[in-house]
């Protein structure tokens, strides 16, 4: 992420200490014993700025994309992705990696990474991983998945470590976990069995990534009503840093009835995690089949919810999903997208819609988030 400027502050420092040198060079011919401090200061100081500078109300917003296997990403330069990003203020670019067992990015061309990466660093855009538990084995002890888990965070820290603050451990890990018919508020909800052997996995993620890399913070998420899942990690004592979650249009109704009486997520997961940052790590509205308005009804939620947000000042980060609309997939993944492509009309859902991935066009929330 942001020590991505290490280099260029590393080389300012340098070169004022040469100038201000020049009448004793013996003396401190050397790098200074504390400048790997003052590095890791004005990182610090940087990824702050970033989390604040989006808007006045300290809500840093950004967006979901699948820059490294997807066919609508990849038909779209890693520069060009970035500069919609700037062109509608957003912060952050969360992406999905996949990784081998030495830790290094697993994609369709092996520069794409770096070319995203020095994209973003120009742009002053954070990327946050997504880093999945690849190895993660249901049948394994609980010790036997904390050294699985601990490799390949470890492994992906010490490659990527010098790009990277923040960490997204998994991605909707509490869903294979969960027993039928629960609602996921309750440790009673789930297959306690499965738990330990995923809790134990994130602790030596968590532990790994920190061994590799001291300003790392990491992010574990769920989604609707599966809180319990988070609690339950803190419990085990997985060293998360911020509370990441999941919420979509068709939660909010059922969340605020007379049953569940949650009307606010953001102040239910507020009282349930007083001490943690909270990130949506995913939001947006579902769209409906055959329904005329669903790009108004996707700016309207989507706007909304980001009002929710910012009026919670412990809600730190807003990330919609996602960038582009993908309609070679099923009928709500294909539409999620901010950005439509051309060559189409209406909902994309995968049957007469042959986009070209050459020319796409702003949806309604788009253009509200340009404003």
């Amino acid at each position: 992420m942001i020590k991505t400027y290490l280099s260029q502050i590393k080389a300012i420092i340098l070169i004022i200490a040469v100038i201000s040198l020049t009448g004793c060079a013996k003396e401190m011919a050397v790098k200074p014993e504390n400048l790997d401090e003052q590095l890791s200061a004005s990182a610090k100081l940087l990824s702050s700025n970033l989390l604040a500078s989006a808007d006045n109300s300290g809500l840093a917003v950004g967006i979901n994309g699948h820059p490294f296997g997807d066919p609508a990403y990849l038909a779209v330069p890693a520069a060009k992705q970035v500069d919609i990003l700037n062109s509608m203020g957003m912060k952050w670019y969360r992406i999905n990696v996949l990784t081998r067992t030495d830790g290094t990015i697993s994609s369709q061309s092996p520069n794409l990474f770096d070319q995203l990466q020095n994209a973003a660093e120009r742009g002053n855009i954070g990327i946050l991983p997504i880093l999945y538990l690849r190895t993660l084995d249901f049948s394994d002890t609980e010790a036997e998945a904390y050294k699985k888990g601990r490799e390949l965070g470890g492994n992906f820290a010490a490659k990527y470590g010098r790009f990277f603050t923040y960490y997204d451990l998994g991605n909707d890990l509490e869903l294979k976990l969960l027993l039928p018919n629960q609602t996921g508020r309750s440790q009673f909800h789930y297959d306690r069995d499965k738990f330990n052997v995923t809790a134990a996995y994130l602790k030596g993620m968590d532990e790994g990534i920190k061994a590799n890399d001291a300003d790392a913070k990491t992010i574990i998420d769920a989604g609707w009503l599966h809180y319990g899942f988070l609690r339950m990690c803190d419990w085990y004592g997985v060293k998360f840093d911020v509370v990441g979650y999941h919420w979509y249009s068709d939660m909010e109704g059922p969340a605020a009835n007379s049953t569940n009486n949650i009307p606010d997520i953001t102040q239910k997961l507020s009282q349930l995690f007083p001490d943690k940052p909270i990130w949506f790590t995913e939001f947006n509205y579902r769209y409906k089949a055959g329904k005329g308005t669903n790009e108004e009804d996707q700016n309207t939620f989507v706007t909304n919810f980001l009002a929710k947000c910012r009026n919670n000042p412990q809600v730190k980060v807003a990330i919609i999903y996602q960038l582009f609309d993908e309609p070679y997939k099923g009928y709500q993944e294909s539409n999620y997208g901010i950005l439509k492509w051309g060559n189409g009309s209406g909902d994309n859902n995968g049957e007469d819609y042959n986009p070209d991935y050459k020319s796409w066009k702003k949806k309604s929330l788009a253009n509200s988030l340009s404003r």
